[in-house]
């Protein structure tokens, strides 16, 4: 049986469009043809709004899987077609940081939990904004990471954070043939190109990728600032239910696209990476 892709969208600042993304994403993926997952390790569950989700689901879904060992396939929820959504159980995923901080080997509990979860191309991890063990899971888990960045420099700075963070945990772990995630790339969201501030970020991005901060990751097309993502959400649709020729719909299309190209250029041998230099922002 093919193993599914397993992306994670992560970023170490909150409102820099994760949870827009990765349901824009799922449903560019299923367009696609693809057969897609959402893992939502968010406590805050903003998957759950933006799919209009009315499940009252606060004790099961990925908490349950984590501190339980329910099997995940039970876990699943249909929200459209080719495309379902493991919750994250809310307020519960507090308790997985307090029952494994110290367990051996707890960084990779979220991989024992879901190795038998079949049936999907593609898996996308919602990932909460703060670093910690969920997140270090994810990072053991997940083949990519695809890091959003919204135009200002917290959120750069946040980018910068997320890459550190991996490097740290590929130091720590090198010696225990542990498999780290690779950084597919960032994804520039809320991009005006009227506004110098914006270019100037997309500049700063930029020089990540040319100085191989991004270890042979790209930096995606940027998704266009866009009023009608939020009138989606609020009317519980996704983009492309009430605008699909929006600007921000097509940018997410175009995206997903580029995402499977990189992914399947990643799979090919390929030369030794050039080492990575020091960049300034």
């Amino acid at each position: 049986m093919k193993k599914p892709v397993i992306y994670a969208v992560m970023c170490h600042k909150g409102g820099t469009g994760k949870t827009t993304t990765i349901s824009a994403l799922a449903d560019a993926f299923a367009k696609l043809g693809k057969k897609v997952l959402i893992i939502d390790a968010d406590e805050q569950s903003n998957i759950k709004t933006i799919f209009g989700i009315k499940l009252q689901n606060s004790e099961g879904g990925l908490a349950a899987v984590l501190l339980d060992n329910v099997n995940p396939q039970n876990m699943t929820v249909r929200v459209r077609e080719n495309i379902d959504v493991i919750l994250s159980g809310g307020r519960f995923m507090r308790d997985f940081e307090k029952t494994h901080a110290n367990t051996p080997d707890s960084e990779l509990l979220l991989e024992l939990r879901m190795c038998s979860i079949s049936g999907y191309d593609i898996i996308l991890i919602d990932t909460p904004p703060a670093l910690s063990l969920i997140s270090t899971n994810i990072v053991t888990y997940s083949d990519y990471l695809l890091l959003p960045c919204s135009p200002d420099l917290l959120s750069v700075v946040g980018v910068k954070n997320t890459l550190n963070f991996v490097e740290n945990i590929e130091s720590h772990y090198k010696n225990k043939k542990i498999k780290i995630s690779k950084v597919l790339g960032i994804i520039p969201t809320m991009h005006d190109g009227r506004r110098n501030l914006d270019m100037d970020i997309l500049d700063d991005l930029q020089r990540l990728e040319d100085a191989n901060l991004l270890r042979g990751g790209r930096v995606f097309s940027p998704v266009r600032i866009d009023i009608k993502v939020k009138t989606a959400q609020v009317k519980r649709k996704l983009l492309s239910e009430s605008f699909p020729d929006s600007k921000a719909a097509q940018d997410y299309n175009l995206v997903a696209r580029q995402i499977i190209e990189t992914t399947e250029k990643q799979t090919k041998p390929h030369a030794v990476q050039s080492r990575p230099q020091e960049v300034g922002l």
